[in-house]
């Protein structure tokens, strides 16, 4: 999502996040320093959320192809939770399984929202400072 583009988003909370994995290594985004909601620095999984009228399916694969110029297959929902924002803002999640369409194609980081693409040990993930630490819980059991 472009920065400019946030008031066509759903006006729900509901972020949609993409679980790419491939030889053992999960696909991350990370924000670029300068980001200005203060995450600069910070990995997620790349995704984001709806556009007004969007379905859940088509929204995920445009956010994920915005930010890393690839597009993708979503296979299935492997989880869902809560994230705790702020202590007034709550962020409901939603991680599908998804595969690159192209894994030969290279990656087209978002300008202006996404700083680095890479693939991380899904063993070591959790050592990296991710945006929102309820990832952790949901996904533990696809990352032993």
């Amino acid at each position: 999502m472009a920065l400019d583009d946030h008031s066509k988003h759903f006006f729900g909370q509901i972020a949609q996040k993409a679980f790419i994995e491939q030889d053992g290594k999960v696909l991350l985004v990370q924000y670029p320093p300068s980001e200005t909601h203060g995450n600069g620095g910070t990995w997620d999984l790349p995704g984001g959320r709806l556009h007004d009228y969007e379905t859940a399916v088509a929204g995920v694969k445009r956010e994920v192809e915005e930010e890393i110029g690839v597009p993708v297959d979503i296979h299935e929902v492997l989880a869902t939770g809560v994230n705790r924002v702020k202590d007034d803002f709550k962020l409901f999640f939603v991680i599908y399984k998804a595969s690159l369409k192209d894994p030969a194609r290279p990656f087209t980081p978002e300008a202006g929202e996404i700083g680095a693409i890479a693939w991380h040990d899904k063993k070591t993930l959790f050592t990296l400072p991710m945006i929102y630490g309820g990832y952790r819980e949901a996904l533990k059991s696809f990352l032993v």
